[in-house]
């Protein structure tokens, strides 16, 4: 596909009847779990995309690159904007700033140990023998939530991180809270997810009792910092998704 082609897709998608605007906002990317993706103009203009071999993916990530250039110069000259113009230097300390405050919240800091956590006990179960391994394979049920637990390993952290991005630049901008709890509902259903994942793990491994609760532990707390900064996430209706 070339660029052209691309962005033809891109307007197409935008203009069908079909299209939920937004819904790809505050979505977890797992197109592959998604019962929308009719609805969404990132699934229909990247889904035949070439993804096979790494020279295939880099070919393709050019591509969109240049396409989204294109769009974006289109998109300047019809809202007359000069985007030569702006001055980067400033935008950029501010973000590298807000970004060095972000990174020690405490919502931040439970995302990463959770990620951390995950990886310590994947690798754990990886070690030892292949009892773990026959059990998986038994069990339909078991290798579903080890699919949900690697999927929002890094997710949640980098959700958590946009999500506080954003609600600091609504404040400065004095803007509507909207795409910063859009995330932290996402987060929230993340969550969820999760603990309902290590639930059913907590019943299949006896002796990771200890471990698995203290992931658990650290979801908990991460989902009652998610609602302490975003009280109005719970009751957000993302377009299409809830």
């Amino acid at each position: 596909m070339n660029k052209h082609k691309f962005i033809d897709l891109v307007k197409e998608s935008n203009e069908s009847s079909q299209t939920i605007k937004g819904i790809f906002n505050w979505c977890d990317r797992w197109c592959e779990r998604c019962g929308q993706t009719k609805h969404c103009t990132v699934f229909m203009s990247t889904s035949h995309l070439p993804s096979g071999t790494q020279e295939e993916v880099f070919e393709s990530l050019a591509m969109i690159f240049e396409a989204t250039i294109d769009m974006l110069k289109e998109y300047a000259e019809e809202n007359d904007i000069d985007i030569d113009a702006y001055e980067n230097t400033e935008i950029e300390d501010d973000y590298e700033k807000m970004r060095e405050t972000i990174s020690n919240d405490s919502g931040v800091i439970l995302a990463r140990q959770y990620g951390v956590q995950v990886k310590q006990w994947l690798d754990s179960l990886e070690a030892n023998n292949h009892f773990e391994i026959e059990l998986i394979e038994r069990d339909p049920m078991l290798s579903e939530c080890l699919e949900v637990i690697q999927w929002y390993q890094h997710l949640i952290e980098v959700k958590m991180i946009r999500a506080l991005m954003s609600k600091k630049d609504e404040e400065r901008k004095q803007m509507d809270m909207y795409d910063s709890i859009g995330n932290a509902k996402l987060l929230l259903v993340s969550i969820k997810r999760n603990i309902g994942a290590w639930g059913y793990l907590l019943q299949k491994f006896k002796d990771d009792e200890d471990e698995i609760l203290d992931i658990l532990v650290c979801l908990q707390k991460l989902n009652k910092r998610i609602e302490q900064i975003f009280p109005e996430a719970q009751s957000f209706i993302r377009p299409g998704l809830d």
